[in-house]
């Protein structure tokens, strides 16, 4: 194996291929082609092309519209899926009558074409297309029952919202607490401080009777049990009062015997 002799002062090697130093070298350090004209930079290309599009919206939109074009697939003929289109004539601009007679010709030849090839259809044989099952309307009905009911509820949250906001203006000073002016349905109302109503200040005033407690109605059954207690009671009382009649009867004539000799 010889030797390879050293390279050259033009920075080649032995087989005159340029070594990768150099060729960085000459990418990162090399002169521009034009001297008078200087390259915009990459990030300054953006920059302007940037605001170009926000001068110009419309342009951005139809790029949008036609990558959306593109993306949406081909709509399917109506004549292969059997019902052949009726054709609208309207004469185009700068258009000859006798072409406009001619395009008519054409496209009427073309549907009597398609209607003579047409393959027999029997619509009553065709099976209909599917219904929603019930199932699947009453799921469809209840979410839009839940939907429903959710924006009703937040509509009323929002409401209630506002109505309990105060809205505070800039150095407005409270000096007292609000006074309630209507009283709260279910709240217990309390009595001012200072002088109450006794119990017994109707019994101590002179010429004034404390009111009697109503009764509360009873009913048929309770008024029977009621009035027979107090028969039995006032027959009771008319049994022992007529046994301490008869013992002082029997007291005053046992006196009388002793008293009277035989």
């Amino acid at each position: 194996m010889g030797k390879q002799p050293p390279p050259g002062p033009s920075g080649r090697g032995a087989r005159g291929e340029p070594r990768k130093g150099s060729q960085e070298k000459k990418k990162t350090n090399s002169k521009p082609k034009h001297l008078d004209e200087q390259e915009i930079p990459y990030r300054l290309r953006e920059l302007i092309k940037s605001r170009e599009e926000m001068k110009n919206p419309k342009s951005k939109k139809r790029r949008k519209a036609a990558a959306v074009s593109k993306r949406k697939p081909a709509a399917p003929d109506p004549a292969a899926q059997g019902d052949i289109p009726v054709p609208k004539f309207k004469r185009r601009k700068q258009e000859s009558v006798p072409a406009y007679i001619q395009r008519m010709e054409q496209e009427t030849q073309h549907v009597l074409f398609l209607t003579k090839n047409q393959l027999q259809r029997e619509p009553e044989t065709e099976e209909p297309a599917p219904e929603k099952s019930q199932k699947k309307k009453e799921f469809q009905n209840k979410r839009l029952e839940k939907m429903r009911k959710k924006r009703e509820e937040k509509k009323a949250a929002i409401l209630e919202k506002a109505l309990f906001q105060d809205p505070v203006q800039f150095g407005e000073v409270a000096m007292q607490p609000p006074a309630l002016t209507v009283k709260p349905r279910k709240g217990v109302i309390k009595e001012k401080a200072g002088p109450r109503q006794l119990l017994l200040t109707a019994l101590l005033a002179p010429g004034h009777a404390a009111p009697a407690p109503k009764a509360a109605p009873m009913s048929l059954a309770r008024q029977r049990i009621v009035e027979e207690e107090r028969e039995r009671v006032i027959q009771a009382y008319r049994n022992l009062k007529k046994r301490r009649q008869q013992q002082a009867s029997e007291r005053c004539l046992a006196g009388d015997k002793q008293e009277k000799p035989f």
